[in-house]
Protein backbone atom coordinates (compact mmCIF):
# COMPACT_ATOMS: atom_id res chain seq x y z
CA UNK A 1 0.00 0.00 0.00
CA UNK A 2 2.86 2.87 1.22
CA UNK A 3 4.83 1.81 -2.26
CA UNK A 4 1.27 2.43 -4.49
CA UNK A 5 0.83 5.90 -2.54
CA UNK A 6 4.21 6.78 -3.33
CA UNK A 7 4.08 6.08 -6.58
CA UNK A 8 0.59 7.77 -7.10
CA UNK A 9 2.67 10.73 -5.17
CA UNK A 10 5.63 10.38 -7.73
CA UNK A 11 3.12 10.33 -10.90
CA UNK A 12 1.02 13.78 -9.32
CA UNK A 13 4.01 15.62 -9.02
CA UNK A 14 5.32 14.84 -12.70
CA UNK A 15 2.58 15.98 -14.16
CA UNK A 16 1.80 19.05 -11.69
CA UNK A 17 5.47 20.24 -13.08
CA UNK A 18 4.88 18.61 -16.84
CA UNK A 19 1.37 21.03 -16.67
CA UNK A 20 2.40 24.01 -14.44
CA UNK A 21 6.01 24.68 -15.85
CA UNK A 22 6.19 23.30 -18.92
CA UNK A 23 2.65 23.95 -21.06
CA UNK A 24 3.00 27.28 -23.06
CA UNK A 25 2.68 28.48 -26.85
CA UNK A 26 5.46 26.42 -27.82
CA UNK A 27 4.97 22.91 -25.93
CA UNK A 28 1.02 23.07 -26.58
CA UNK A 29 1.04 23.51 -30.34
CA UNK A 30 3.65 20.73 -30.33
CA UNK A 31 1.93 18.18 -27.88
CA UNK A 32 -1.16 18.70 -30.69
CA UNK A 33 0.43 18.52 -33.80
CA UNK A 34 2.77 15.50 -32.49
CA UNK A 35 -0.92 14.00 -31.38
CA UNK A 36 -2.64 14.83 -34.99
CA UNK A 37 0.10 13.10 -37.17
CA UNK A 38 -0.46 9.90 -35.04
CA UNK A 39 -4.47 10.18 -36.02
CA UNK A 40 -4.09 7.83 -39.27
CA UNK A 41 -2.01 5.67 -37.22
CA UNK A 42 -4.45 5.45 -34.29
CA UNK A 43 -7.37 5.00 -36.64
CA UNK A 44 -5.61 1.54 -38.08
CA UNK A 45 -5.22 0.41 -34.61
CA UNK A 46 -8.58 0.98 -33.75
CA UNK A 47 -10.32 -0.61 -36.90
CA UNK A 48 -9.34 -3.96 -35.17
CA UNK A 49 -12.54 -3.69 -33.65
CA UNK A 50 -14.61 -3.13 -36.07
CA UNK A 51 -16.44 -5.67 -37.88
CA UNK A 52 -15.65 -7.42 -41.73
CA UNK A 53 -17.90 -10.05 -43.95
CA UNK A 54 -14.74 -10.90 -45.24
CA UNK A 55 -12.44 -11.52 -42.42
CA UNK A 56 -12.69 -14.86 -41.58
CA UNK A 57 -12.44 -15.75 -45.62
CA UNK A 58 -9.10 -13.78 -45.60
CA UNK A 59 -7.77 -15.09 -42.21
CA UNK A 60 -8.50 -18.72 -43.88
CA UNK A 61 -7.49 -18.01 -47.11
CA UNK A 62 -4.80 -15.42 -47.46
CA UNK A 63 -3.76 -14.38 -43.86
CA UNK A 64 -0.90 -17.08 -43.49
CA UNK A 65 0.33 -16.34 -47.11
CA UNK A 66 0.70 -12.69 -47.09
CA UNK A 67 2.66 -13.20 -43.58
CA UNK A 68 4.63 -16.10 -44.93
CA UNK A 69 5.58 -14.23 -47.94
CA UNK A 70 6.66 -11.30 -46.52
CA UNK A 71 8.85 -12.81 -43.72
CA UNK A 72 10.40 -14.50 -46.52
CA UNK A 73 11.44 -11.25 -48.63
CA UNK A 74 12.06 -9.59 -45.06
CA UNK A 75 14.62 -11.77 -44.45
CA UNK A 76 15.92 -12.66 -47.54
CA UNK A 77 16.41 -8.82 -48.62
CA UNK A 78 17.83 -8.16 -44.97
CA UNK A 79 20.65 -10.68 -45.36
CA UNK A 80 21.95 -10.12 -48.90
CA UNK A 81 21.64 -6.25 -48.01
CA UNK A 82 24.00 -7.53 -45.24
CA UNK A 83 26.54 -9.41 -47.34
CA UNK A 84 26.76 -6.28 -49.56
CA UNK A 85 26.66 -3.51 -47.69
CA UNK A 86 28.88 -4.65 -44.90
CA UNK A 87 31.72 -6.74 -46.89
CA UNK A 88 31.73 -3.12 -49.37
CA UNK A 89 31.85 -1.14 -46.58
CA UNK A 90 34.62 -2.99 -44.97
CA UNK A 91 36.83 -3.10 -48.25
CA UNK A 92 36.28 0.88 -48.87
CA UNK A 93 37.00 1.58 -45.19
CA UNK A 94 40.14 -0.22 -45.01
CA UNK A 95 42.14 -1.64 -47.34
CA UNK A 96 44.05 0.84 -50.37
CA UNK A 97 43.44 -0.11 -54.12
CA UNK A 98 43.54 0.85 -57.61
CA UNK A 99 40.12 2.65 -57.98
CA UNK A 100 39.20 2.59 -54.38
CA UNK A 101 37.98 6.26 -53.88
CA UNK A 102 35.90 6.55 -56.97
CA UNK A 103 33.95 3.12 -55.79
CA UNK A 104 33.56 4.45 -52.20
CA UNK A 105 31.42 7.07 -54.02
CA UNK A 106 29.53 5.49 -56.87
CA UNK A 107 28.61 2.27 -54.21
CA UNK A 108 25.97 4.60 -53.12
CA UNK A 109 24.11 5.08 -56.22
CA UNK A 110 21.57 2.38 -56.38
CA UNK A 111 19.70 4.54 -53.54
CA UNK A 112 18.55 6.37 -56.65
CA UNK A 113 16.44 3.54 -58.13
CA UNK A 114 13.35 3.21 -56.69
CA UNK A 115 12.83 -0.74 -56.08
CA UNK A 116 10.02 -0.95 -58.50
CA UNK A 117 11.95 0.46 -61.45
CA UNK A 118 14.79 -1.99 -60.68
CA UNK A 119 11.98 -5.09 -60.90
CA UNK A 120 10.70 -3.13 -64.33
CA UNK A 121 14.47 -3.33 -65.47
CA UNK A 122 14.60 -6.77 -64.55
CA UNK A 123 11.42 -7.47 -65.99
CA UNK A 124 12.52 -10.43 -68.55
CA UNK A 125 15.63 -12.38 -66.54
CA UNK A 126 12.57 -15.16 -65.39
CA UNK A 127 11.78 -15.81 -68.89
CA UNK A 128 16.06 -16.77 -69.14
CA UNK A 129 14.95 -19.53 -66.68
CA UNK A 130 12.40 -21.00 -68.65
CA UNK A 131 14.09 -24.08 -70.49
CA UNK A 132 15.12 -25.16 -67.53
CA UNK A 133 12.00 -25.26 -66.01
CA UNK A 134 10.92 -27.15 -69.32
CA UNK A 135 13.29 -29.85 -68.30
CA UNK A 136 11.92 -30.00 -64.93
CA UNK A 137 8.24 -30.54 -65.96
CA UNK A 138 9.42 -32.96 -68.80
CA UNK A 139 11.95 -34.94 -66.29
CA UNK A 140 10.92 -34.66 -63.13
CA UNK A 141 7.12 -33.37 -62.85
CA UNK A 142 4.79 -30.52 -62.64
CA UNK A 143 4.73 -30.24 -58.82
CA UNK A 144 8.60 -29.51 -58.99
CA UNK A 145 8.38 -27.14 -61.58
CA UNK A 146 5.85 -24.74 -59.95
CA UNK A 147 8.12 -25.20 -56.45
CA UNK A 148 11.36 -24.12 -58.41
CA UNK A 149 9.49 -21.42 -60.62
CA UNK A 150 7.96 -20.11 -57.68
CA UNK A 151 11.53 -20.00 -55.42
CA UNK A 152 13.12 -18.59 -58.63
CA UNK A 153 10.29 -15.56 -58.09
CA UNK A 154 11.17 -15.15 -54.52
CA UNK A 155 15.14 -15.07 -55.63
CA UNK A 156 14.66 -13.15 -57.66
CA UNK A 157 12.92 -10.52 -56.55
CA UNK A 158 15.07 -10.72 -53.29
CA UNK A 159 17.96 -10.04 -55.45
CA UNK A 160 16.53 -6.91 -56.99
CA UNK A 161 15.67 -5.02 -53.98
CA UNK A 162 18.52 -6.16 -52.16
CA UNK A 163 20.56 -4.56 -54.90
CA UNK A 164 18.84 -1.36 -54.41
CA UNK A 165 18.81 -1.09 -50.07
CA UNK A 166 22.20 -2.36 -49.58
CA UNK A 167 23.29 1.31 -49.35
CA UNK A 168 20.95 1.94 -46.37
CA UNK A 169 23.65 -0.53 -44.49
CA UNK A 170 26.61 0.40 -46.26
CA UNK A 171 26.60 4.30 -45.53
CA UNK A 172 25.71 3.29 -41.63
CA UNK A 173 28.72 0.70 -41.56
CA UNK A 174 31.30 2.79 -43.54
CA UNK A 175 30.61 5.60 -41.14
CA UNK A 176 30.83 3.18 -37.93
CA UNK A 177 33.82 1.47 -39.65
CA UNK A 178 36.23 4.72 -40.36
CA UNK A 179 34.61 5.88 -36.73
CA UNK A 180 36.41 3.05 -34.70
CA UNK A 181 39.40 4.03 -32.90
CA UNK A 182 43.20 2.61 -34.14
CA UNK A 183 43.67 1.35 -30.58
CA UNK A 184 41.72 -1.62 -30.10
CA UNK A 185 42.88 -2.69 -33.77
CA UNK A 186 46.40 -2.13 -33.19
CA UNK A 187 45.89 -4.02 -29.88
CA UNK A 188 44.58 -7.15 -31.22
CA UNK A 189 47.51 -6.74 -34.03
CA UNK A 190 49.95 -7.17 -31.30
CA UNK A 191 47.61 -9.92 -29.43
CA UNK A 192 48.57 -12.08 -33.14
CA UNK A 193 44.51 -11.01 -34.50
CA UNK A 194 44.61 -11.26 -38.35
CA UNK A 195 42.34 -8.64 -40.09
CA UNK A 196 39.92 -11.45 -40.31
CA UNK A 197 39.60 -12.18 -36.66
CA UNK A 198 40.04 -8.26 -36.23
CA UNK A 199 36.38 -8.04 -38.36
CA UNK A 200 34.43 -10.74 -36.56
CA UNK A 201 35.55 -10.28 -32.89
CA UNK A 202 35.86 -6.70 -32.98
CA UNK A 203 34.55 -4.14 -35.72
CA UNK A 204 31.23 -5.96 -36.40
CA UNK A 205 30.33 -6.10 -32.85
CA UNK A 206 31.62 -2.76 -32.81
CA UNK A 207 29.36 -1.64 -35.55
CA UNK A 208 26.28 -3.49 -34.82
CA UNK A 209 24.23 -0.58 -33.66
CA UNK A 210 24.77 1.37 -37.04
CA UNK A 211 24.48 -2.28 -39.38
CA UNK A 212 20.90 -2.83 -37.23
CA UNK A 213 20.03 0.58 -38.02
CA UNK A 214 20.43 0.15 -41.51
CA UNK A 215 18.72 -3.47 -41.64
CA UNK A 216 16.14 -1.78 -39.93
CA UNK A 217 15.33 0.96 -42.73
CA UNK A 218 16.04 -1.86 -45.02
CA UNK A 219 13.31 -4.06 -43.77
CA UNK A 220 10.59 -0.47 -43.73
CA UNK A 221 11.48 0.03 -47.37
CA UNK A 222 10.68 -4.30 -48.19
CA UNK A 223 7.32 -4.00 -46.50
CA UNK A 224 6.73 -0.95 -47.84
CA UNK A 225 7.13 -1.80 -51.50
CA UNK A 226 4.43 -2.27 -53.54
CA UNK A 227 5.70 -2.00 -57.15
CA UNK A 228 8.69 -4.72 -57.47
CA UNK A 229 6.00 -7.26 -55.51
CA UNK A 230 2.98 -6.61 -57.46
CA UNK A 231 4.89 -6.73 -60.62
CA UNK A 232 6.57 -10.28 -59.49
CA UNK A 233 3.31 -11.25 -58.31
CA UNK A 234 3.86 -11.94 -54.73
CA UNK A 235 1.46 -11.60 -51.97
CA UNK A 236 2.38 -9.94 -49.56
CA UNK A 237 0.74 -7.70 -46.86
CA UNK A 238 1.04 -4.52 -49.18
CA UNK A 239 -0.34 -6.22 -51.86
CA UNK A 240 -2.62 -7.91 -49.87
CA UNK A 241 -4.12 -4.60 -48.54
CA UNK A 242 -4.42 -2.84 -52.41
CA UNK A 243 -5.84 -5.98 -53.22
CA UNK A 244 -8.68 -6.75 -50.48
CA UNK A 245 -9.37 -2.89 -50.28
CA UNK A 246 -9.39 -2.38 -54.40
CA UNK A 247 -10.49 -6.18 -55.69
CA UNK A 248 -12.87 -7.40 -52.95
CA UNK A 249 -14.04 -3.55 -52.10
CA UNK A 250 -13.67 -4.41 -48.21
CA UNK A 251 -12.18 -1.16 -46.71
CA UNK A 252 -12.79 -2.83 -43.20
CA UNK A 253 -11.00 -6.26 -44.19
CA UNK A 254 -8.02 -3.60 -45.61
CA UNK A 255 -7.93 -2.21 -42.63
CA UNK A 256 -7.43 -5.41 -40.36
CA UNK A 257 -4.15 -6.41 -42.79
CA UNK A 258 -3.13 -2.95 -41.73
CA UNK A 259 -3.60 -3.19 -38.06
CA UNK A 260 -1.96 -6.61 -38.24
CA UNK A 261 1.30 -5.17 -40.27
CA UNK A 262 1.68 -2.56 -37.38
CA UNK A 263 1.51 -4.68 -34.94
CA UNK A 264 4.09 -7.30 -36.57
CA UNK A 265 6.17 -4.10 -37.59
CA UNK A 266 6.02 -2.63 -33.80
CA UNK A 267 6.77 -6.16 -32.10
CA UNK A 268 9.88 -6.05 -34.70
CA UNK A 269 10.79 -2.49 -33.73
CA UNK A 270 10.11 -3.98 -29.95
CA UNK A 271 12.39 -6.90 -29.90
CA UNK A 272 15.47 -4.95 -31.80
CA UNK A 273 15.27 -2.78 -29.00
CA UNK A 274 15.34 -4.94 -26.30
CA UNK A 275 17.95 -6.81 -27.85
CA UNK A 276 20.20 -3.79 -28.08
CA UNK A 277 19.52 -2.82 -24.73
CA UNK A 278 21.03 -6.20 -23.47
CA UNK A 279 24.11 -4.65 -24.89
CA UNK A 280 26.65 -2.00 -24.25
CA UNK A 281 28.89 -0.15 -26.92
CA UNK A 282 31.54 1.93 -26.26
CA UNK A 283 33.94 3.89 -27.95
CA UNK A 284 37.55 4.49 -27.40
CA UNK A 285 38.03 7.89 -25.91
CA UNK A 286 40.65 10.03 -27.72
CA UNK A 287 41.23 7.24 -30.79
CA UNK A 288 41.82 8.57 -33.68
CA UNK A 289 40.16 7.29 -36.45
CA UNK A 290 42.68 4.93 -38.48
CA UNK A 291 43.29 6.79 -41.59
CA UNK A 292 46.29 4.30 -42.75
CA UNK A 293 44.70 1.98 -44.83
CA UNK A 294 46.42 -1.83 -45.72
CA UNK A 295 47.55 -1.52 -49.37
CA UNK A 296 46.35 -4.52 -51.18
CA UNK A 297 48.55 -6.73 -54.08
CA UNK A 298 47.46 -6.66 -57.49
CA UNK A 299 45.45 -10.22 -57.16
CA UNK A 300 43.81 -8.93 -53.65
CA UNK A 301 43.00 -5.64 -55.31
CA UNK A 302 40.99 -7.58 -58.66
CA UNK A 303 39.18 -9.74 -55.77
CA UNK A 304 38.31 -6.44 -53.52
CA UNK A 305 37.23 -4.49 -57.17
CA UNK A 306 34.86 -7.23 -57.68
CA UNK A 307 33.31 -7.56 -54.51
CA UNK A 308 32.15 -4.00 -54.65
CA UNK A 309 31.14 -3.90 -58.39
CA UNK A 310 28.34 -7.19 -57.86
CA UNK A 311 26.09 -5.10 -56.03
CA UNK A 312 27.09 -1.90 -58.09
CA UNK A 313 26.45 -3.65 -61.19
CA UNK A 314 23.30 -5.50 -59.68
CA UNK A 315 21.72 -2.50 -58.63
CA UNK A 316 22.75 0.40 -60.96
CA UNK A 317 24.63 0.01 -63.51
CA UNK A 318 22.40 -2.86 -65.44
CA UNK A 319 19.28 -1.12 -64.31
CA UNK A 320 20.40 2.27 -65.88
CA UNK A 321 21.78 0.98 -69.08
CA UNK A 322 18.67 -1.26 -69.82
CA UNK A 323 16.69 1.76 -69.40
CA UNK A 324 19.06 3.92 -71.37
CA UNK A 325 18.72 1.64 -74.27
CA UNK A 326 14.68 1.81 -73.65
CA UNK A 327 15.01 5.26 -74.02
CA UNK A 328 16.64 5.66 -76.51
CA UNK A 329 14.38 3.13 -78.82
CA UNK A 330 11.74 5.35 -77.21
CA UNK A 331 13.45 8.78 -78.11
CA UNK A 332 11.10 9.99 -80.83
CA UNK A 333 8.10 10.38 -78.49
CA UNK A 334 9.76 10.90 -75.02
CA UNK A 335 7.57 14.04 -75.19
CA UNK A 336 4.47 11.56 -74.88
CA UNK A 337 5.33 10.23 -71.61
CA UNK A 338 7.63 12.85 -70.01
CA UNK A 339 5.95 16.02 -70.02
CA UNK A 340 7.16 19.24 -68.20
CA UNK A 341 4.09 19.16 -66.06
CA UNK A 342 5.01 15.44 -64.66
CA UNK A 343 8.47 17.51 -63.70
CA UNK A 344 7.22 20.22 -62.35
CA UNK A 345 5.07 17.82 -60.33
CA UNK A 346 7.36 16.13 -59.06
CA UNK A 347 10.02 18.63 -57.91
CA UNK A 348 7.08 21.01 -56.32
CA UNK A 349 5.43 18.53 -54.25
CA UNK A 350 8.86 16.86 -53.16
CA UNK A 351 10.35 20.57 -52.58
CA UNK A 352 6.77 22.16 -50.51
CA UNK A 353 6.74 18.17 -48.40
CA UNK A 354 10.52 18.81 -47.78
CA UNK A 355 10.37 22.24 -46.43
CA UNK A 356 7.17 21.74 -44.39
CA UNK A 357 8.57 18.31 -42.88
CA UNK A 358 11.96 20.09 -42.04
CA UNK A 359 10.52 23.01 -40.69
CA UNK A 360 7.74 21.24 -38.53
CA UNK A 361 10.39 18.66 -36.87
CA UNK A 362 12.58 21.46 -36.21
CA UNK A 363 9.62 23.15 -33.98
CA UNK A 364 8.51 19.75 -32.68
CA UNK A 365 12.30 18.73 -31.58
CA UNK A 366 13.16 22.51 -30.08
CA UNK A 367 9.94 22.62 -28.17
CA UNK A 368 10.70 18.88 -26.45
CA UNK A 369 14.45 19.66 -25.97
CA UNK A 370 14.03 23.37 -25.25
CA UNK A 371 11.54 22.78 -21.90
CA UNK A 372 12.84 19.34 -21.29
CA UNK A 373 9.09 17.97 -21.72
CA UNK A 374 8.87 14.72 -21.33
CA UNK A 375 4.91 14.75 -22.44
CA UNK A 376 6.32 16.77 -25.70
CA UNK A 377 8.98 13.79 -26.08
CA UNK A 378 6.82 11.41 -25.86
CA UNK A 379 4.05 12.85 -28.71
CA UNK A 380 6.94 13.57 -30.76
CA UNK A 381 7.91 9.90 -30.67
CA UNK A 382 3.96 9.09 -31.27
CA UNK A 383 4.67 11.29 -34.27
CA UNK A 384 7.33 9.68 -36.06
CA UNK A 385 6.06 6.08 -35.85
CA UNK A 386 5.02 6.79 -39.64
CA UNK A 387 8.48 5.92 -41.14
CA UNK A 388 8.09 2.47 -39.73
CA UNK A 389 4.80 1.46 -41.68
CA UNK A 390 3.95 1.30 -45.32
CA UNK A 391 2.27 3.82 -47.20
CA UNK A 392 -0.50 1.97 -48.15
CA UNK A 393 -1.61 1.58 -44.48
CA UNK A 394 -0.78 5.53 -43.94
CA UNK A 395 -3.18 6.23 -46.86
CA UNK A 396 -5.92 3.96 -45.68
CA UNK A 397 -5.74 5.49 -42.26
CA UNK A 398 -5.82 9.12 -43.72
CA UNK A 399 -8.40 8.22 -46.07
CA UNK A 400 -10.95 6.73 -42.69
CA UNK A 401 -9.93 9.99 -40.94
CA UNK A 402 -10.68 12.22 -43.65
CA UNK A 403 -13.89 10.01 -44.00
CA UNK A 404 -14.78 11.18 -40.30
CA UNK A 405 -14.01 14.96 -41.25
CA UNK A 406 -15.76 15.18 -43.77
CA UNK A 407 -18.84 13.63 -42.46
CA UNK A 408 -18.73 16.64 -39.37
CA UNK A 409 -17.76 19.24 -41.73
CA UNK A 410 -18.83 18.74 -45.49
CA UNK A 411 -15.54 20.20 -46.39
CA UNK A 412 -14.51 17.26 -49.18
CA UNK A 413 -10.80 16.94 -48.66
CA UNK A 414 -10.59 13.55 -50.75
CA UNK A 415 -8.74 13.70 -53.81
CA UNK A 416 -6.52 17.23 -52.82
CA UNK A 417 -2.87 18.45 -52.61
CA UNK A 418 -3.22 19.25 -49.06
CA UNK A 419 -4.12 15.64 -48.28
CA UNK A 420 -1.32 14.22 -49.76
CA UNK A 421 0.91 16.95 -48.13
CA UNK A 422 -0.17 15.91 -44.90
CA UNK A 423 0.15 12.26 -46.11
CA UNK A 424 3.77 12.81 -46.61
CA UNK A 425 4.28 14.32 -43.40
CA UNK A 426 2.92 11.65 -41.49
CA UNK A 427 4.96 8.94 -43.97
CA UNK A 428 8.48 10.83 -43.40
CA UNK A 429 8.49 13.29 -40.54
CA UNK A 430 10.91 10.59 -38.76
CA UNK A 431 13.48 11.22 -42.03
CA UNK A 432 13.91 14.80 -40.98
CA UNK A 433 13.12 14.77 -37.15
CA UNK A 434 15.93 12.27 -36.44
CA UNK A 435 18.64 14.10 -38.25
CA UNK A 436 17.80 17.16 -36.45
CA UNK A 437 17.34 16.05 -33.10
CA UNK A 438 20.80 14.41 -33.15
CA UNK A 439 21.62 17.50 -34.14
CA UNK A 440 20.01 20.06 -31.36
CA UNK A 441 21.36 17.56 -28.94
CA UNK A 442 24.39 17.76 -29.88
CA UNK A 443 25.67 21.36 -30.51
CA UNK A 444 22.63 23.08 -29.33
CA UNK A 445 21.42 21.49 -25.83
CA UNK A 446 24.44 23.52 -23.48
CA UNK A 447 24.08 26.57 -25.69
CA UNK A 448 20.07 26.68 -24.81
CA UNK A 449 20.28 25.94 -21.08
CA UNK A 450 22.87 29.11 -20.99
CA UNK A 451 20.73 31.44 -22.97
CA UNK A 452 17.94 30.74 -20.59
CA UNK A 453 20.00 31.31 -17.65
CA UNK A 454 20.45 34.68 -19.60
CA UNK A 455 17.38 35.57 -19.88
CA UNK A 456 16.67 34.83 -24.06
CA UNK A 457 13.62 34.11 -25.30
CA UNK A 458 12.69 30.40 -26.67
CA UNK A 459 12.18 32.32 -29.88
CA UNK A 460 15.75 34.17 -29.75
CA UNK A 461 17.65 31.10 -28.51
CA UNK A 462 15.81 29.16 -31.85
CA UNK A 463 16.59 31.80 -34.63
CA UNK A 464 20.16 33.35 -32.90
CA UNK A 465 21.77 29.68 -31.52
CA UNK A 466 20.06 27.13 -33.05
CA UNK A 467 18.93 27.42 -36.64
CA UNK A 468 22.82 28.44 -37.46
CA UNK A 469 24.25 26.09 -35.69
CA UNK A 470 22.11 22.97 -37.39
CA UNK A 471 21.93 24.72 -40.88
CA UNK A 472 23.95 21.86 -42.35
CA UNK A 473 21.89 19.21 -40.96
CA UNK A 474 18.59 20.90 -41.75
CA UNK A 475 19.59 20.80 -44.98
CA UNK A 476 20.66 17.23 -44.93
CA UNK A 477 17.67 16.30 -43.26
CA UNK A 478 15.32 18.30 -45.85
CA UNK A 479 17.50 16.27 -49.08
CA UNK A 480 16.50 13.45 -47.23
CA UNK A 481 13.08 13.73 -47.66
CA UNK A 482 13.01 15.35 -50.66
CA UNK A 483 14.87 12.07 -52.25
CA UNK A 484 12.32 9.68 -50.69
CA UNK A 485 9.46 11.58 -51.62
CA UNK A 486 10.16 11.96 -55.64
CA UNK A 487 10.73 8.36 -55.45
CA UNK A 488 7.45 7.49 -53.30
CA UNK A 489 4.53 5.07 -55.01
CA UNK A 490 1.74 4.02 -52.53
CA UNK A 491 1.10 7.10 -50.99
CA UNK A 492 1.11 9.17 -54.25
CA UNK A 493 -1.13 6.07 -56.05
CA UNK A 494 -3.49 6.24 -54.18
CA UNK A 495 -4.00 10.09 -52.55
CA UNK A 496 -3.56 11.63 -55.69
CA UNK A 497 -5.75 14.00 -57.04
CA UNK A 498 -7.68 13.06 -60.34
CA UNK A 499 -5.83 13.80 -63.64
CA UNK A 500 -2.46 14.10 -61.04
CA UNK A 501 0.65 12.47 -61.97
CA UNK A 502 4.13 12.43 -60.91
CA UNK A 503 7.28 10.59 -62.63
CA UNK A 504 6.43 7.62 -60.08
CA UNK A 505 2.78 7.31 -61.32
CA UNK A 506 3.62 7.84 -64.89
CA UNK A 507 6.21 5.63 -64.51
CA UNK A 508 4.27 2.39 -62.86
CA UNK A 509 1.05 3.33 -64.91
CA UNK A 510 3.10 2.68 -68.36
CA UNK A 511 4.16 -0.60 -66.87
CA UNK A 512 1.05 -1.58 -65.38
CA UNK A 513 0.03 -1.56 -69.21
CA UNK A 514 2.80 -3.30 -70.27
CA UNK A 515 4.41 -0.49 -71.18
CA UNK A 516 7.87 -1.43 -70.15
CA UNK A 517 10.06 0.28 -73.09
CA UNK A 518 8.13 3.40 -72.61
CA UNK A 519 8.36 3.48 -68.94
CA UNK A 520 11.85 4.02 -68.99
CA UNK A 521 11.40 7.72 -69.69
CA UNK A 522 10.03 8.66 -66.57
CA UNK A 523 11.66 6.33 -64.72
CA UNK A 524 14.80 7.56 -66.12
CA UNK A 525 13.44 11.81 -65.04
CA UNK A 526 13.25 10.46 -61.97
CA UNK A 527 16.81 9.04 -61.12
CA UNK A 528 18.26 12.08 -62.50
CA UNK A 529 16.45 14.60 -60.40
CA UNK A 530 17.12 11.97 -57.23
CA UNK A 531 21.20 12.08 -58.18
CA UNK A 532 22.07 15.46 -57.42
CA UNK A 533 20.72 15.59 -53.97
CA UNK A 534 22.14 12.04 -53.56
CA UNK A 535 25.70 12.73 -54.29
CA UNK A 536 25.87 15.78 -52.12
CA UNK A 537 24.89 13.78 -49.21
CA UNK A 538 27.36 11.34 -50.14
CA UNK A 539 29.53 14.28 -50.21
CA UNK A 540 28.68 16.21 -46.98
CA UNK A 541 29.43 12.81 -45.29
CA UNK A 542 33.29 12.75 -46.40
CA UNK A 543 33.87 15.84 -45.54
CA UNK A 544 32.09 15.51 -41.80
CA UNK A 545 33.99 11.84 -41.55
Amino acid sequence: MDNSILKSFKLFGFLRKEFLFKLNLWTIPSFFIGLFIFIPMAEILLSLASPSTNWSHLKETVLFSYFSNSLVLVIGTAFLSFIFGVSSAWIISNYNFRFRKTLEWVLVLPLAIPTYISAYAYFDILELFNPFLIWVRTNINFEIMQLVNNSLVYLVTILVMASVLYPYIYLLARSSFVKQGKQLRDAARTLGYNDKSIFWKIALPMSRPAIVAGMSLVIMETLNDYGAVNYFGISTFTAGIFRTWLGMGDLTGALRLSAVLMLLIFSILIFERQLRSRSKYHEVLHSKPSSKKTLLSKDKSIIAIVCCLIPLMLGFIIPVSRLISWAWISRKSVSDYVSIELIVNSLGLATISSVSIVLIGIFLVFSARYYKSAIINFSNRLAILGYSIPGAVIAIGILLFVAQVNNFTNYLLTGSLYLLLFAYIVRYLAVAWQPINAGIESNCDSLNHASQNLGSSALTSLTSVNLPLIKHTMLTAGLLVFIDIVKELPLTLILRPFNFETLSTATFDLSNQAQIVESSIPALSMIIIVLAPLVFLNYRLENTK
